[in-house]
């Protein structure tokens, strides 16, 4: 994708965006997860790059594995950053949640922990680009659904339901749907996100979006809507 991207644009920054699923908010698999390491050294963790801390005002680079190439544990890495208790504490909380309930909760709230992105973040922004992610399930938002839509209604309508009708149909209908069209749900997903912004939300937005249409966004008179909504 970034290339493409690279090669259509060249010297452009581009603004990749995202909807919330699983697969688009997973990470790397050498990640800073304070979930997936264990207390004690070794175990069957996965190895995660360095890590980094703050020591007199300098930043520490933090080597996860020790010398023979085994996760240290959290123990291990508090302790080098200053950061154990001398009293101890448990791995996980028996109850509810604080700051310093925990190793795990210590440990997942250490600056490069709480840095730590996504994979799809990492590549667009280390290639020099821009990532940002949809409202959580606000698909109105996202107007790559408003795409899926057409082009699946399209597929029910011309196909046969065959396999082979599928594999031919499925393609030919996305690249049917016109460029003017994908304008028109861009345009209508930046409404729902233009009246979110302002405060809206529900039938009051999905009203707001609908009386609005001919206009790039929603107007500015917040109160006026909600009212005549009320009135309608």
């Amino acid at each position: 994708m970034i290339p493409l991207f690279e090669q259509l644009h060249p010297g452009a920054i581009g603004l990749f965006t995202f909807d919330q699923s699983s697969n688009h908010c997973a990470m790397a698999e050498d990640s800073l997860q304070a979930s997936k390491m264990n207390l004690n050294p070794g175990g069957k963790v996965p190895k995660m790059k360095n890590g980094w801390y703050i020591k007199d005002g300098e930043r520490i680079i933090q080597q996860m594995q020790n010398e023979e190439g085994i996760p240290k544990g959290i123990r291990a890495i508090l302790a080098e950053r200053g950061l154990w208790p001398t009293n101890g504490i448990r791995l996980d909380c028996n109850g509810q949640c604080s700051d310093n309930c925990c190793a795990r909760r210590i440990m997942a709230n250490q600056p490069d922990f709480l840095e730590q992105k996504s994979q799809i973040s990492e590549k667009i922004t280390n290639a020099g680009h821009f990532v940002d992610y949809y409202p959580k399930f606000h698909c109105e938002c996202n107007y790559i659904e408003r795409f899926w839509g057409a082009a699946k209604r399209q597929v029910r309508r011309d196909c046969d339901y065959s396999f082979a009708s599928l594999k031919s149909r499925v393609p030919q209908t996305m690249k049917s749907i016109s460029l003017e069209t994908i304008r028109k749900f861009s345009r209508k997903s930046w409404r729902y996100i233009h009246a979110y912004s302002k405060g809206l939300n529900g039938e009051v937005a999905a009203w707001a979006v609908k009386k609005f249409k001919s206009h790039r966004k929603i107007s500015e008179e917040i109160e006026k809507i909600i009212e005549e909504y009320n009135n309608h």
